[in-house]
């Protein structure tokens, strides 16, 4: 019996966004990045954010952070939940206490997050002193034993270099390193294999799994590649024009998508047909028509209705509720359940 208090608090949620509004101010109008979006993350669980570049993934992770610029962008509205913490209310030291040391996050660019006029070593150390009180000495140790572990060779070495003498692979695991530092409880991971090779890609995401699983943080992974989706994540959000509009286990998901732009991101997923191949005919990739809409003065009615095959006139006047088709799935979109069957190659 001791062990079901355990087993509840794993499953409770250690991170909880609801209704989250993050936009920006421009000279054309307003950009609603993210409207409306509600999400939870886990302990210990890899929650994947899937969507075109432009559908709000990137922003929602830096509102979650908290480091949308305040020159151009406000979070107007919606609630973030760190365990039993409210981020959006906490004083700016508050929230630099805990980015960094409970929250991570490893940023898309790492040639662009990296300082550099300054060396990996002491860019990691910094980290490890300003929230773990370590002396100077103390945190240097810390920071060789972190490029150990996100196995850079002659780690000692390494820590004396600067960014521009690494290779791109390396500098990721550097990003990893100044990440997991601190311990955190959430990595946040945005498009963290994006410009890397498919090999260096695949060692990249084997090392964050590794490293999760050493630290037992919960991950949320943001990509716009559903094959490293399948691969890593435990449950799945689809974004689209600033909105979540699908939500299911991983396995659900890929077995039996429900919104017609989810169905569009996998049907466009290249594919090695044997059949095709043998009678030497050549077949189109598929695409999804049309662009994500300009998040200006969003219209009423579903954004994606202007691309959807299935689009109705009710798509067209409101925009749907998210509903539980099945259990743990989620859908926001009225012709969900009466959707043909997907044609697979």
């Amino acid at each position: 019996m001791a062990a079901l208090p355990m087993a509840a608090e794993r499953r409770a949620p250690v991170l909880t966004v609801t209704d989250l509004r993050t936009h920006f101010h421009t000279r054309d109008g307003v950009v609603r990045a993210v409207d409306g979006v509600s999400l939870s993350l886990e302990r210990g669980e890899t929650l994947g954010v899937v969507g075109e570049s432009g559908c709000g993934k990137s922003v929602t992770a830096l509102s979650i952070m908290r480091l949308v610029p305040p020159a151009a962008g406000r979070i107007v509205a919606g609630s973030i939940r760190f365990d039993d913490t409210e981020l959006l209310t906490l004083s700016a030291a508050a929230m630099r206490a805990i980015r960094g040391n409970r929250i991570s996050m490893i940023f898309q660019e790492p040639m662009s997050s990296l300082n550099p006029v300054m060396s990996v070593g002491r860019q990691i150390a910094e980290t490890v002193a300003l929230h773990q009180n370590l002396s100077r000495r103390a945190a240097l140790d810390r920071a060789i034993e972190m490029l150990s572990l996100v196995k850079i060779p002659e780690a000692r070495r390494r820590a004396t270099e600067y960014p521009h003498q690494l290779s791109g692979g390396m500098r990721q695991r550097v990003m990893i390193a100044i990440a997991m530092a601190c311990t955190p409880t959430i990595l946040i991971a945005d498009e963290p294999t994006t410009a890397l090779d498919v090999t260096i890609q695949a060692q990249i995401l084997d090392l964050m799994l590794e490293m999760k699983e050493r630290t037992g943080a919960a991950v949320m992974l943001i990509t716009h590649d559903l094959g490293v989706i399948a691969e890593t994540a435990q449950r799945v959000i689809v974004m689209y024009a600033g909105r979540k509009v699908e939500e299911a286990p991983v396995e659900a998901l890929f077995a039996h998508p429900r919104h017609p732009y989810t169905r569009g991101l996998m049907t466009s997923i290249p594919r090695l047909n044997r059949a095709a191949a043998e009678s030497g005919e050549s077949q189109r990739l598929t695409e999804i028509p049309g662009v994500v809409p300009s998040l200006i003065g969003v219209d009423v009615g579903c954004t994606f209705a202007p691309r959807c095959p299935y689009a109705s006139e009710q798509c067209r006047a409101a925009f749907p509720p998210e509903v539980e088709a099945a259990p743990g799935h989620f859908v926001a979109c009225w012709n969900a359940g009466s959707l043909p069957e997907m044609i697979r190659a």
